[in-house]
């Protein structure tokens, strides 16, 4: 009892780390429903797979006012700030690559917020491997010109951006946004299904509002162009 009442407190503290230190992974995904409004889906492009010889291009955070993309050479140093106000980060592959990454690089990111992290929360339905092998198997996939797009081809186009193609920097970040718009369309799946046969269920899953990405134009030719490299 007095476990339930503490956690209770800590409910109406809006203390999600708390929750995030009670849970094993596959079982964050409890949080989504309760911190939803006071999340922030994330996602990275870096030159690499390790901060060891590779740095972050871009970061790109999705909330209830829209996306905001941070560009290196431009507001990424505003990353830790824009972190703060966040009760929960919501990522995919977060725990083994984007944080790590991200902390790696930037020492003084808050560690006052919890991480749900999908990999492991769509693992538990036997979804596995990369996201957009995922949205295909869960018929959440987005066909589009940037669709086919991966890691690899975002480093191709920060490389081109740096050489002073007109259009690369517009097409990486909209890559990136597409990938992160993705990720509360599968939260929400998820969490409906795990849900599933629980007193959670009793209660809706509230929904994420979709972003409006119509205004990040993009380079489709240049997607193209890339994607045969």
């Amino acid at each position: 009892m007095a476990g339930l009442e503490r956690s209770a407190a800590r409910l109406e503290e809006r203390d999600a780390l708390h929750f995030e230190q009670c849970l094993p992974s596959a079982e964050r995904w409890r949080l989504y429903a309760d911190f939803l409004d006071e999340a922030v889906f994330l996602d990275i492009e870096t030159t690499g797979l390790s901060p060891d010889y590779a740095y972050t291009t871009m970061v790109g955070l999705l909330d209830s006012q829209g996306f905001r993309a941070l560009v290196r050479g431009d507001d990424l140093d505003e990353l830790p700030e824009a972190l703060g106000k966040y009760r929960l980060v919501v990522t995919f592959n977060g725990a083994s690559f984007d944080l790590p990454f991200l902390r790696s690089e930037f020492p003084d990111i808050p560690t006052t917020f919890a991480h749900v992290d999908l990999r492991w929360t769509l693992s538990r339905l036997g979804y596995r491997g990369g996201l957009k092998r995922i949205e295909q198997a869960t018929g959440l996939d987005r066909p589009g010109a940037l669709s086919g797009l991966s890691g690899y081809h975002a480093v191709l186009l920060w490389e081109l951006a740096q050489q002073g193609e007109d259009g690369a920097l517009e097409t990486l970040v909209r890559y990136n946004a597409e990938d992160v718009a993705s990720l509360p369309r599968l939260a929400e799946m998820a969490v409906r299904e795990l849900a599933a046969g629980t007193p959670m269920a009793r209660s809706p899953v509230p929904s994420a509002p979709p972003p409006d990405l119509t205004g990040l134009t993009y380079d489709s030719s240049l997607a193209r162009y890339v994607t045969r490299l």
